[in-house]
């Protein structure tokens, strides 16, 4: 679902939020306009910066200028003024928060739906009953995945070890570029460094998050996306995991087509055939790709094997039904 600049703005919201109420020293003017604001001018960012601060009083969170060294300006939380002791809200302002917040708790590609369920888990008990939110994650995120989400709020490289699904490990500098999630699990998009910190080129590449053994920020390195960057085009669908192993061709029926471009996001490319729309799209996994089809309602028409995953599929489905 394409998000409207509103909802654009509830996610800022929500991931200045965030980073305030972690962050452990100011956070200055310049790391706030290249992470929340990319490509504003200078008198534009310092607009929506003072009705974003407006909007995160409004919330709870009291963001004030404080002087730093060298005349740069920086931010952070003014504690006594903050509810950071937990104040509970009324029901109707719960519900008010909940509006505002669903559009991002159901969105499967936002990484930060579990840190802001757990959010609002403390700020009222109606979200910990409605949500199902634990008092504690169950599965702690690591300190490694926490230093890699620093780095790329922050725009500075990071030095981690890596291990593959293979179980091989591997120490290199990263620039961190994007998040996004899939089946339950957070993946970062990262550059390669060189010794010099320069990216390498062809270097960029996706990541599993809690697959980073070791991970420690480098401040005094800069890193910041390529221009034409989007972390879209680097989102998987389900049955992309791993190394491709073929090209999926599905037919597309009309009134399934504006769902599939949807879920295709960038993968794959879509083209009139015999009068058919025709989806080709990478594929790693074949059986995944026809549990896929069959859950979307599209058919592969190629390779064979897919053809046949599908078909013994909807035979199961037909002969247990």
């Amino acid at each position: 679902m394409e998000l409207s600049r509103d909802d654009e703005r509830a996610r800022r919201i929500c991931s200045l939020a965030l980073e305030f109420m972690s962050a452990r020293a100011p956070v200055g003017s310049a790391d706030i306009a290249r992470a929340h604001y990319p490509g504003l001018s200078a008198d534009s960012f310092r607009r929506a910066w003072a009705r974003d601060r407006e909007a995160l009083a409004a919330c709870g969170v009291v963001v004030t200028e404080r002087p730093v060294p060298g005349g740069a300006s920086a931010w952070e939380v003014d504690e006594t003024r903050s509810f950071a002791g937990g104040a509970e809200l009324s029901p109707l302002e719960a519900a008010a928060l909940e509006a505002a917040c669903r559009p991002l708790l159901d969105q499967g590609d936002f990484p930060l739906a579990g840190e802001l369920r757990l959010a609002l888990a403390k700020l009222s008990r109606a979200f910990a009953v409605s949500d199902g939110v634990p008092a504690s994650p169950t599965e702690p995120e690591s300190a490694a995945a926490r230093a890699l989400r620093s780095c790329l709020a922050a725009g500075h490289a990071a030095e981690a070890v890596y291990v593959d699904a293979r179980g091989r490990r591997s120490e290199r500098a990263l620039a961190p570029y994007g998040l996004f999630c899939l089946r339950g699990a957070t993946y970062l998009v990262a550059g390669r460094l060189d010794g010099d910190g320069r990216a390498v080129e062809g270097g960029t590449r996706t990541y599993r998050l809690d697959r980073f053994e070791r991970a420690r920020e480098l401040p005094k390195v800069s890193v910041r996306p390529p221009a034409d960057f989007s972390v879209a085009d680097w989102r998987r669908l389900p049955f992309q995991m791993g190394p491709v192993s073929t090209e999926g061709v599905f037919e597309v029926p009309d009134d399934r087509e504006a769902d599939i471009r949807r879920a295709a996001g960038a993968q794959g490319s879509f083209s009139r055939e015999g009068g058919a729309l025709v989806w080709r799209v990478p594929v790693s996994d074949e059986r995944a790709a026809a549990c896929w089809a069959v859950a979307m309602g599209v058919a592969p028409v190629g390779p064979n094997g897919l053809v046949s995953s599908w078909r013994d599929l909807l035979e199961g489905v037909l002969a247990h039904g």
